[in-house]
């Protein structure tokens, strides 16, 4: 498995699997944007020339912040995540990040697992953040990891 930034030509491929695993899917044209954005880093996972994950985050000042990480359905369980979280701290590390932030669907309970054991915690909550299909909004936890 390698991990390598994002061209624009991948913007497609990325906005299909965003589609995928995000009930909210971020369009190509939103990748695209991410791209183009000096401070924001669009990383992907390739296994094999399949796309086997993505990740988006941002660098605001001293800060990171995760905006986005997906894991293509078959490729779940098999260290996708873990590999692309590892980038994000050693990009973060060598461009002088002091900490990483991130919002997690209250109910992305998987999710959530897999930040804590790579060192994040909760430091809050961001009642009716995200948005649902049924017109509904679904509270965000705040996660922390100081780099």
């Amino acid at each position: 498995m390698i991990v390598r930034a994002a061209r624009p030509d991948d913007c497609p491929a990325l906005a299909e699997l965003d589609a995928l695993c995000n009930p909210s899917p971020w369009s190509a044209r939103q990748f695209a944007a991410c791209l183009a954005h000096a401070h924001e880093t669009v990383l992907l996972a390739e296994h094999g020339r399949e796309l086997a994950g993505l990740m988006v985050w941002q660098k605001i000042v001293d800060e990171a912040e995760l905006h986005l990480i997906d894991t293509a359905p078959a490729m779940r369980r098999r260290g996708v995540a873990s590999l692309l979280l590892q980038q994000l701290f050693a990009q973060a590390a060598a461009q002088g990040v002091r900490r990483i932030t991130l919002e997690v669907r209250r109910s992305n309970l998987a999710a959530q697992a897999l930040y804590r054991r790579h060192g994040f915690r909760e430091c809050g909550r961001r009642p009716n953040y995200y948005p649902l299909p049924d017109g509904s909004r679904e509270e965000a936890i705040l996660m922390e990891k100081p780099c």
